[in-house]
């Protein structure tokens, strides 16, 4: 198993919109992991209580609107959106199903009170 750098996933409440849907409370900046990755660690930092979201995108523009990560459920071949619970943090995460992508975000489906930086990582066979 080969890893990245850990790098910062920044939901920086006072940050300028970056693409037409964005909300600067719950969406993180744009991370390059550095190149394709196929799962994504995150270590989850306390923070507003929410579930959160993995977005990809394809281009490293900041203007462009990604895309939420879905999974395919086994147990009957539909897919949901990959998600967690979150609330008091300081823990981490593994999602198996990144797929490729290089660009990401993190989304927490409530506003956050302050800002909240989650550490990040790619990981590929």
């Amino acid at each position: 198993m080969i890893h990245g750098e850990f790098k910062d996933c920044l939901i920086d409440i006072d940050r300028d919109s970056e693409f037409t849907g964005d909300d600067v409370d719950q969406y993180s900046k744009l991370v390059d992991l550095g190149r394709p990755y196929e799962k994504l660690l995150i270590i989850v930092p306390a923070l507003t209580s929410s579930a959160l979201n993995i977005y990809v995108q394809e281009l490293a523009s900041t203007a462009t609107v990604p895309s939420v990560l879905h999974k395919r459920k086994t147990s009957d071949e539909s897919t949901v959106a990959w998600a967690t619970t979150a609330g008091t943090g300081d823990y981490a995460i593994v999602c198996d199903c990144l797929g490729g992508f290089r660009y990401v975000r993190i989304r927490a489906t409530t506003n956050q009170a302050a800002d909240r930086t989650f550490r990040v990582c790619g990981v590929r066979s």
